[in-house]
């Protein structure tokens, strides 16, 4: 849980400091952060999908099985890693264009996202490692790895975006170049623990040999989660550009309150992470309702947790709004509805989170991806488009957004509840053995 809740920390701290620096230069991030959030959480399925692959392999104590799952996972993830980042550097400029970027938001952020996107391929190189030390139960090692990067990454975002021991202050840019060095950092580690460390030996990471029928439940999985997390970050994407079409204002403001949501949805992703790499152990040891059960803790624990955002949002609201702009407009769309919907949504994102780790944990994906794309295409994105259109503002964005997690909540507790999940799983098993 700690490995997930670091990342948006260092969103947060960065989103903080460039927010100091004007309005300009969070909203090149905003954007930014939008177009590069929508690409990896697309190729999440490197991180979910090799957790459920191996970790069900590993509860049927088959070691072979999850070293070349892992081996054919690192080929995915290095050609799209170059593939995503020679097509990220080439159309820079043109993909803030498309989301609406004004001139003075376009000119510094095309170059700040070419710097960020360019380290693709070491931050996939992590979601594989992350995916295996997972499936095979070592919880302890990636929280390790994801603090090591992500604390040389707040720490060069210090001495570069304001300038320290020696160093000029390079404002927008300085938070890239961090970036894009602990992305290189986070990924030479990796390849560390998996060829240069006995794991390479216990699960023969040391032996390439390609096969179809490892390739294959990859490409299965991979797709419908691929799908699953398309759907979701477009109609994010979608909504930031339409707030982007609103002014420099609601766009710094709106990404100002996602950040606070994610933060939200990331750490109890950690919850959702330990459910998933502990259910798929269990129905590959057979063991459906031993699943079942930890799903439950799961629930009761994601609700828990969403309660204690929302009433940390809720009564720190001021002090959070300071922490992170120093501009009245801001702080002034920030204060009415959209911290409010912001806040009362963490109980119900709580839930959703941890469920869809189970369900993902079950290898139930293509059910989470048809439920999302009616979700994100049929309600969110129609909705942000209406706020623009009849003038609605950030909120009547943010009020797509909360309708949007209600569906998902729906739809996930439904799932659980009715069993549906474990004909899923039978199916994918039964795939699997052939």
């Amino acid at each position: 849980m700690l490995a997930i809740a670091s990342e948006p920390i260092l969103s947060l701290a960065d989103t903080a400091m460039l927010g100091h620096l004007g309005v300009e230069p969070l909203a090149a991030r905003a954007i930014a952060s939008s177009l590069i959030g929508a690409i990896y959480w697309i190729f999440g399925f490197l991180v979910f999908g090799t957790t459920t692959l191996i970790g069900h392999h590993h509860g049927a104590d088959d070691k072979e099985a999850c070293g070349e799952i892992c081996l054919h996972a690192l080929l995915i993830a290095v050609l799209g890693g170059v593939a995503v980042a020679g097509a990220g550097i080439l159309f820079a400029p043109h993909l803030y264009a498309l989301m609406g970027a004004q001139e003075s938001v376009l000119s510094g952020g095309a170059e700040y996202f070419r710097i960020r996107i360019a380290g693709t391929p070491f931050t996939f190189l992590f979601y594989v490692t992350v995916g295996f030390l997972r499936g095979v139960q070592d919880t302890r090692t990636p929280m390790l790895v994801a603090f090591s990067f992500n604390g040389l990454n707040l720490l060069l975002d210090y001495v570069l975006i304001y300038g320290a021991f020696g160093i000029p202050a390079l404002g927008l840019r300085g938070a890239a170049i961090a970036a894009l060095a602990s992305q290189i950092t986070g990924g030479v580690i990796c390849l560390r623990l998996l060829f240069f460390s006995s794991y390479s030996v216990r699960y023969g990471l040391n032996r390439w040999k390609w096969s179809r029928r490892r390739f294959l439940p990859l490409f299965s999985i991979g797709r419908d989660l691929a799908l699953r997390t398309g759907a979701l970050r477009f109609s994010l994407v979608f909504a930031t550009g339409t707030v982007a079409r609103m002014g420099a204002g609601p766009l710094s403001s709106h990404e100002i309150a996602l950040q606070l949501w994610l933060l939200c949805s990331d750490t109890i992703d950690g919850l959702a992470v330990a459910g998933q790499a502990l259910v798929a152990k269990y129905l590959g040891a057979g063991g459906a309702d031993k699943a079942y059960q930890m799903g439950k803790v799961l629930v009761v624990c994601g609700s828990i947790a969403g309660l204690f955002f929302a009433a940390g949002y809720l009564l720190a609201k001021q002090p959070l709004i300071a922490l992170f702009t120093s501009s009245a407009e801001i702080a002034g769309v920030l204060g009415g509805g959209v911290f409010l919907f912001l806040a009362l949504s963490q109980p119900l994102n709580g839930v959703v989170f941890v469920l869809d780790g189970f369900l993902i944990g079950a290898y139930d994906t293509r059910f989470l991806m048809w439920a999302m794309l009616i979700g994100a295409l049929g309600i969110f994105v129609p909705l942000a488009w209406i706020s623009l259109q009849w003038e609605l503002g950030l909120v009547g964005v943010w009020i797509g957004l909360t309708l949007l997690m209600l569906w998902r909540l729906a739809t996930n507790l439904f799932r659980f509840l009715s069993g549906g999940w474990r004909a899923g799983f039978s199916v994918s098993a039964s795939s699997h053995r052939g």
